[in-house]
């Protein structure tokens, strides 16, 4: 009887599989990888005793490993990779003597590691990522002294890096993460010459960086982060070829050498795909730091009683909002199925098609492949409210099988663990819908840091490859007024607050009375211009022209504080004897605060003309006022039938209409500011 290769992978097969599959003797291979098969594997595979390759990976199967597997005795790989199987691996796995290729990542297997395996004698490569494992790798292992890939990252391991491991000449690729241990340190010497990827992030490793590392030549990426390593960087290092190197969060000191300070600022930006990032440590840089910025150093330059001296030191990304300094946030890591993958990969939209529940709040997210960290500067001591609004928008797509992928990460509010091994999709029961996780904590010295830290489960290399934590908003609100201490050195009287108010709208009033000289804002008396006035199309322009020009200037033009109008309707235009526009009305005007967008979200205008933000509840800013056309009504109409139905009239309409369409986005970042807006009209009109 002649043997049979069956490949049914990547045919979107529904169901489970087939018990009678197992009485097909003859099959030698058998893929049915990337369907959507239900169920649980039926033992009956078992009795293939002529298989050497089965591939089951990346679908939807429940259920434990069948004991049976260990029959297989002509089985050289197995991959059971991407799906939801749990309980224990079975010891029965240690009589596969062919076995080359074993790969379970990404499921829900539990219990320790069977110490069996270690009979694998032939085994090449050992996947057992992103599962939830626990105790120690058994001594057995040393055995397995063929391998050159080991991963076995995002689990419950407890207990040292076994010293064998050291033995292993063969291995190019070693992944170990997230060991629960007491701290371990680099044995001795090590002989891994060939190894090419070597990753021990967040393992409690302590002491120094051993030198003989750079003995090994064929290594491009190396990940230490999240350790306790003390010391500097071997000078060795200097004559390695590392494409990328992570030492964040350790205990490091000294000076940073010459070569790897030219390396950091020049490699990212020169080489696609070479990064180091050596946040997080206690190095001295060589030259002034005049090009970098660390959260601490944004709370002593600009916040009052911000003297803190800076514990940090960064080369990761680390972004600032310009220029109120108030918010930044910073990322590290890289994508391991994908590490090419740039920032641009940073930010995620909805995927077509997908519909989110709840507003557009949710229709992009910000993703980090490690350490996603925001930072809230200058804020006044006391108790906070935050809520953090996350969404899957990524894993959802049946079509490359993400929709089965699970992303899992902990949540750390002021360094405090308050939510670990948060998975959205588990919370939110199913992709594109909305959980939100609410915390409360305490800030002191005027700084809030919120971390979403990935310690390595989840779904690694699953379609799209962006693992990572995720999350689409963040709220920051203060549990009562009653809760804060005034951050300056000493506290105003009464009168001293009431000076302060009455001198603020006194201000204001001054302000606006001069503006009103100016003519850049109308007054009563410009009112009803003779209504029969017939209005052209250049003066139609000229008076959009005016009425844009008058908001830059309460925006934009202003040498001390924005103002914003807040009540932009037709009535509030008014028209002089020569047809100029003027805004008039300023009675809901407030000086806007970037500091505090919500404090007159209370405050309303005209609804029919009223910007979504209040509704939503959402920060305001100026742009509320780009909320001036098209408040019903299909866009057609909004065209005068009165109006020459000449080319560059209606060419000029058209481009208008887009225009005031964009004024009316629902996401106010994506209104255009008046300068914008201007200049659009000039063009027009010229």
């Amino acid at each position: 009887m002649s043997k049979l290769n069956s490949d049914l992978s990547d045919n979107t097969i529904h169901g489970s599989i087939p018990y009678q599959i197992g009485y097909l003797f003859q099959l030698i291979t058998l893929t049915l990888g990337q369907n959507l098969l239900t169920g649980k594997i039926p033992p009956s595979l078992g009795r293939l005793s002529s298989l050497q390759a089965l591939s089951l990976r990346q679908n939807l199967l429940t259920g434990e490993i069948p004991p049976s597997f260990g029959r297989l005795s002509s089985l050289q790989v197995l991959s059971l990779r991407s799906n939801q199987l749990s309980g224990e691996i079975p010891r029965e796995l240690g009589d596969l003597s062919q076995l080359r290729y074993l790969s379970l990542p990404e499921n829900g297997l539990s219990g320790t590691l069977p110490p069996e395996l270690g009979k694998l004698s032939n085994l090449q490569e050992l996947w057992l990522t992103s599962n939830n494992l626990r105790g120690d790798l058994p001594k057995d292992y040393e055995n397995l002294k063929n391998l050159t890939t080991f991963e076995i990252s995002g689990n419950n391991l407890s207990g040292p890096i076994p010293r064998f491991i050291a033995k292993w000449v063969n291995l190019y690729s070693l992944f170990v993460t997230d060991l629960q241990t007491k701290g371990l340190s680099f044995p001795e010497s090590a002989n891994l010459s060939s190894i090419l990827s070597l990753t021990l992030r967040n393992c409690s490793i302590t002491g120094s960086i051993p030198p003989y590392i750079a003995n090994w030549n064929q290594l491009r990426f190396l990940d230490l982060s999240f350790n306790n390593l003390t010391g500097g960087i071997p000078s060795t290092f200097k004559n390695l070829f590392l494409y990328q190197m992570y030492l964040t969060r350790n205990m490091l000191n000294g000076t940073l050498p010459d070569w790897i300070y030219r390396n950091v600022w020049e490699l990212k930006s020169k080489i696609r795909g070479k990064f180091m990032d050596l946040a997080y440590n206690q190095f001295r840089f060589p030259e002034p730091e005049t090009h970098k910025t660390f959260p601490e150093e944004i709370v002593r330059k600009y916040c009052p009683d911000g003297q803190k001296k800076s514990q940090y030191n960064s080369t990761s990304n680390f972004y600032v909002n310009k220029p109120a300094n108030n918010w930044a946030y910073s990322c590290n890591g890289h994508f391991y199925g994908d590490s090419m993958a740039d920032s641009s990969k940073f930010v995620q939209k909805v995927t077509c098609g997908a519909a989110v529940t709840g507003a557009s709040l949710y229709d992009e997210a910000r993703l980090c492949p490690n350490s996603l960290k925001y930072y809230g500067f200058c804020l006044r001591n006391g108790n906070y409210n935050i809520s953090l609004y996350f969404s899957e928008i990524v894993f959802t797509n049946n079509d490359d099988y993400s929709s089965s992928a699970k992303r899992v990460f902990d949540i750390y509010i002021q360094r405090e663990l308050r939510l670990k091994d948060f998975n959205i999709k588990e919370m939110a029961r199913h992709s594109n819908n909305v959980t939100i996780q609410s915390f409360e904590a305490s800030v002191r010295e005027h700084l809030l840091e919120i971390e979403l830290f990935w310690a390595g489960k989840g779904s690694l290399y699953a379609p799209p490859s962006f693992h990572g934590p995720l999350t689409s908003a963040i709220s920051v609100t203060p549990t009562t007024v009653q809760n804060f201490e005034v951050n300056r050195p000493g506290r105003l009287s009464k009168i001293g607050i009431v000076a302060i108010v009455l001198g603020a709208v006194l201000a204001l009033i001054l302000f606006l009375a001069l503006m009103s000289r100016l003519g850049w804002i109308g007054d009563r008396e410009l009112r009803d211009a003779n209504s029969s006035t017939r209005l052209d199309w250049p003066t139609r322009v000229r008076i959009c022209h005016g009425i844009v020009k008058g908001l830059k200037y309460l925006h934009e033009d202003n040498p001390s504080r924005k103002i914003v109008h807040r009540n932009i309707k037709p009535s509030n235009i008014l028209l002089d004897g020569n047809l100029n526009a003027k805004v008039s009305d300023l009675g809901l005007a407030k000086l806007y605060d970037e500091e505090n967008p919500y404090k007159f979200i209370q405050e309303k205008g005209t609804v029919v003309y009223m910007a979504p933000e209040y509704a939503m509840r959402k920060a305001i800013t100026e742009k509320v006022d780009a909320i001036v056309l098209h408040s019903k009504g299909r866009l057609s109409e909004l065209v005068d039938k009165q109006m020459p139905n000449e080319h560059v009239v209606m060419k000029q309409a058209k481009i208008i209409l887009e225009l005031a369409m964009r004024c009316v986005d629902q996401s106010p970042t994506l209104r255009p500011t008046m300068s914008e807006v201007l200049s659009e009209l000039e063009r027009i009109s010229n």
